[in-house]
């Protein structure tokens, strides 16, 4: 995993004090519990924002896989690489900032990796405390290669990064995905010997799960994403089953990615003010309002604004899904896991708990109910309805459609101008990616 000088990357941590990017040799002597406290937290911040602070990791994380799966535009006066590139009009300049998510969650993981190494060292923490520290590394870790994986797809991702100098060659996808199923199965035997708390402090948006029983549930949260990632549905069923996964819960229950706004916090990167005039403006895919079912509540994840049109396209409709600058970004929600247990469930032979789960979010959303009479082919159509709408502009539709073989659900369009757009499978590898190989064979 390999940036360019200069840029936020795996590899430039060496000589940083900073909590959120560790200086290693610090930690890995004789790391002190206050020293492991301080890393934990920095990863926490880490994820939810990048090493800068700017968000653009998250940012990037959201927006590029909502652009291309048509659920948002980002319409810029000053930049239209956000249409022309994520459309597919022109190729990706893998040097330029759409790869700045890399380096975002590159760095994540290693800050992961240093926890992990420097708990696995430290006398001063009892075994229950090491497995605590290590299981939520662990977790941490898979969840950044999660995000990097499904926009990297067939590219394929480096696993063994344990020598930042001398890292593993990039793996195809499925050992890529198979890793980070073990990493979490790691983690999970290490949350379940930790005793009944967690020895560090966990932001307000993980509240809920701040135990190691209750980080165990997160944890098979993303272990269930990362099943349905590669269509393993038995795996994936008894994922959810052991997550915060509940059919009576409100489906927007689940970990938090919080924010509290100024210096020395952040802002929630993705929250726009109503009806933005400034030089980018992120507007809704107008397929989302025309293709939603006259009853659906989830209209109400758009608004209406003045129509803005610009690079040949335009849309009158804009997100509205944070109030304010900080509102919290959900990480994984109860409805995600009611989905992944219906797609699950459908393709395990139990029809009548697919249909069960379905109809959760279809009456919590006011949209007519299946039923056990319905073909595989509609419930299936059903499920990836709910996903669109429930996970309206969180990275998951293109995901969804790419994993089904069904990119082809999604038209491309013609701009104004007459350009034709097309959809693409994945991002380009980043050139310093690639160089590190040219240079390293």
């Amino acid at each position: 995993m390999v940036l360019s000088l200069g840029s936020c990357s795996f590899f430039e941590l060496e000589d940083v004090s900073d909590p959120n990017f560790p200086d290693r040799s610090a930690f890995l002597a004789n790391p002190t519990k206050s020293q492991l406290d301080f890393l934990a937290t920095g990863i926490f911040s880490d994820l939810r924002t990048n090493g800068s602070g700017t968000g653009q990791g998250i940012l990037l994380a959201y927006q590029v896989p909502g652009v291309i799966g048509r659920e948002i535009y980002v319409l810029s006066t000053s930049d239209n690489r956000y249409v022309t590139e994520l459309l597919g009009i022109t190729p990706i300049d893998n040097a330029n900032f759409l790869s700045g998510y890399f380096g975002s969650y590159s760095s994540a993981r290693r800050s992961a990796r240093t926890l992990a190494d420097a708990a696995g060292n430290s006398p001063q923490i009892t075994e229950e405390q090491r497995n605590a520290y290590l299981g939520f590394a662990n977790t941490a870790e898979a969840y950044a290669m999660l995000v990097l994986s499904d926009l990297q797809y067939e590219n394929g991702l480096r696993v063994d990064v344990s020598d930042p100098l001398k890292p593993g060659k990039i793996l195809p996808y499925p050992q890529v995905v198979a890793a980070i199923k073990d990493k979490l199965d790691l983690a999970a035997t290490q949350f379940a010997k930790a005793g009944t708390t967690l020895p560090f402090p966990v932001p307000s948006g993980f509240a809920n799960f701040n135990t190691p029983a209750t980080m165990l549930r997160f944890n098979r949260a993303l272990a269930a994403r990362t099943a349905i990632r590669t269509n393993k549905y038995t795996e994936a069923l008894a994922a959810v089953q052991a997550s915060f996964f509940s059919l009576t819960a409100a489906p927007t229950a689940g970990p938090l990615f919080n924010y509290g706004g100024a210096n020395p916090d952040v802002f929630n990167s993705l929250f726009q003010v109503p009806n933005s005039k400034g030089s980018t403006v992120v507007v809704a895919h107008p397929s989302f309002v025309t293709d939603i079912r006259p009853t659906d509540t989830r209209i109400s994840k758009v608004r209406k604004r003045d129509l803005r049109a610009t690079t040949g396209l335009s849309s009158e409709f804009e997100p509205a899904i944070y109030a304010s600058n900080t509102a919290p970004i959900p990480v994984i929600k109860n409805e995600e896991l009611i989905l992944i247990a219906a797609e699950a469930y459908l393709n395990t032979a139990n029809k009548a708990k697919a249909v069960e789960a379905i109809n959760v979010l279809a009456n919590f959303y006011k949209v007519a109910p299946v039923t056990i009479a319905d073909s595989d082919a509609k419930l299936l159509n059903e499920i990836l309805y709910h996903r669109r709408y429930s996970l309206f502009y969180e990275g998951q539709r293109w995901v969804d459609l790419r994993r089904l073989n069904r990119l082809g659900d999604i038209t491309p369009e013609t701009t104004s101008d007459g350009k034709k757009t097309s959809v693409l499978k994945q991002l380009p590898l980043p050139f310093a990616e690639v160089q590190w190989d040219v240079a390293n064979p």
